[in-house]
């Protein structure tokens, strides 16, 4: 496959790019501007994002990106250059730099970009990945980012993940599940989001960017993940894995669906030669 950069926006349209033209300020002062309708500053106080909750991974959110990773059986070794696209408030860059990977991130919003500087983190302001050489990284992750991208730019935007990866590289990806009524109140709730994806249609864009689909299922979640989490988990998990396997029997035997979960996980692997 050609491993020419391709320069697909792959966070917001063209036509978005008004919108986020606006100064950069202190990270103590984010979020920025008043009323910016995408990613702005309305966007940030509305998934209550501030200077005072970057980067903090709890108990919880750490617990589950163990929990993926083990269950997609992804080994990733220290000082791996590892990339997110979309950092949002730096909970998955904190979680690679306390395993020692080589961490580096994108985002479009100057409040979140000076707060992850701010944190020690290597960020660049980007909405494509043109920058960056081929085969840089070991791993490349995008949680909560492809659902922001119109459909048609999303064949680009796996092409471009597929160039910067290494060989036998890993695209980690989280997305509202598509195929479940129980994620239309994630994709519907968020005016930024165009396009939802369900299993079947995340195969397909895999095998048109010419990726090996290794995991592809209901958002793992670790039933240990911290006092206030565990109890309702020890009940929630093991209920939601019989119910999809009812659903899945009554409703589709043949071509069986992560139905029981808000979210799909996803990791692809880029073949070696």
């Amino acid at each position: 496959m050609n491993e020419q950069s391709q320069v697909i926006p792959f966070t917001r349209s063209s036509s978005d790019s008004a919108l986020i033209a606006m100064s950069s300020k202190s990270c103590r002062n984010a979020p920025l501007g008043p009323g910016v309708p995408a990613y702005g500053s309305g966007y940030l106080e509305w998934k209550r994002w501030s200077p005072d909750n970057f980067a903090v991974l709890t108990t919880r959110e750490e617990a589950d990106f163990s929990a993926f990773l083990r269950k997609a059986n992804v080994r990733v070794p220290e000082n791996a250059r590892v990339l997110e696209i979309g950092f949002g408030k730096g909970t998955f860059l904190e979680f690679g730099r306390r395993r020692r990977w080589r961490m580096h991130g994108t985002e479009v919003n100057p409040g979140l970009l000076e707060c992850a500087t701010e944190s020690g983190f290597h960020v660049t302001g980007a909405e494509t990945l043109e920058d960056f050489p081929s085969q840089a990284f070991q791993v490349v992750a995008a949680f909560d980012v492809m659902e922001h991208i119109e459909l048609e730019a999303l064949p680009g935007f796996l092409g471009e993940v597929r160039r910067v990866l290494k060989p036998a590289g890993y695209f980690l990806a989280r997305f509202p599940n598509g195929d479940s009524p129980f994620g239309r109140h994630i994709q519907n709730g968020d005016v930024t989001h165009k396009t939802a994806i369900g299993s079947i249609r995340a195969r397909y864009l895999a095998q048109q960017a010419g990726m090996e689909v290794v995991f592809l299922h209901c958002e793992v979640q670790a039933i240990f993940a911290g006092r206030s989490h565990t109890p309702h988990r020890l009940f929630a998990v093991p209920v939601k894995k019989l119910m999809n396997a009812f659903f899945n029997l009554v409703f589709s035997p043949r071509d069986p669906l992560p139905f029981c979960s808000p979210n799909l996980q996803m990791v692809l692997r880029k073949p070696n030669p």
